[in-house]
């Protein structure tokens, strides 16, 4: 751990606790709340997945619907709000994540800044190609192999950030063997998502069991001071 380690503590945790905020706030927005019904559960994270014309169907219902209007402009919405709040505040906590528990010079360190920033880039070129499909669906399936591989990258690298902060707090000073386990979730989701593609809600369950375990260490490490030992 590099600066001011109660510091670099508190503000993992504060911006933990943002990007929690901000994820909650998707199904608060007034155009998500508008399409009521026509948005079935989970559709954000189904879009992300999505490869054919069926997929588009199931999500926004078919051509001519009245439901469909209303789909595309709740995951618009969700869309331009990830795009400017989620992925930033999410990435932020990961990359403050990493200084928190091992600074930037370990080279499981670095590889883990590395993992977080390779997964924000993928996250942006999966949103802000989907945000293009929706503007012309007949048009946009061309580019459904391009947001699909996007976002089993940007999983993927996720769950090797996780993957090295977990071998961090296994292997390193001070030892956090909780966290350690904690932070190993998100892998195994990743892999039943993989063998099991149509539950993708399962991955996120592993992303936020291993966040909030890693958002509480820090605020505890803030508020009691760092261990050394």
């Amino acid at each position: 751990m590099t600066g001011n380690p109660r510091l670099l503590a508190l503000a993992t945790g504060i911006v933990g606790v943002v990007a929690i905020c901000i994820a909650l706030a998707f199904q608060q927005l007034p155009t998500v709340k508008a399409a009521g019904a026509c948005a079935i559960p989970g559709a954000v994270l189904e879009f992300e997945f999505a490869t054919a014309k069926a997929d588009l169907e199931r999500i926004f219902g078919a051509a001519g619907s009245e439901c469909r209007p209303k789909a595309l402009a709740a995951m618009d919405a969700a869309n331009r709000f990830d795009v400017v709040y989620f992925i930033p505040a999410y990435t932020a906590f990961n990359l403050l994540a990493v200084t928190f528990l091992a600074g930037l010079r370990r080279p499981l360190a670095m590889a883990a800044a590395a993992a977080a920033a390779g997964a924000l880039v993928a996250d942006y070129v999966e949103t802000v190609t989907l945000l293009t499909i929706t503007k012309d669906l007949a048009a946009g399936e061309a580019m459904l192999a391009t947001s699909s591989t996007a976002a089993w990258i940007k999983f993927g690298l996720l769950s090797l950030h996780a993957l090295l902060l977990a071998a961090i707090c296994l292997k390193g000073a001070p030892r956090r063997p909780i966290l350690g386990v904690a932070l190993l979730l998100p892998t195994p989701a990743v892999v039943a998502m993989l063998l099991t593609p149509a539950s993708h809600a399962i991955a996120p369950l592993g992303y936020v069991v291993a966040w909030l375990a890693l958002m509480a260490v820090a605020l505890w490490t803030a508020a009691r001071g760092p261990r050394t030992t």
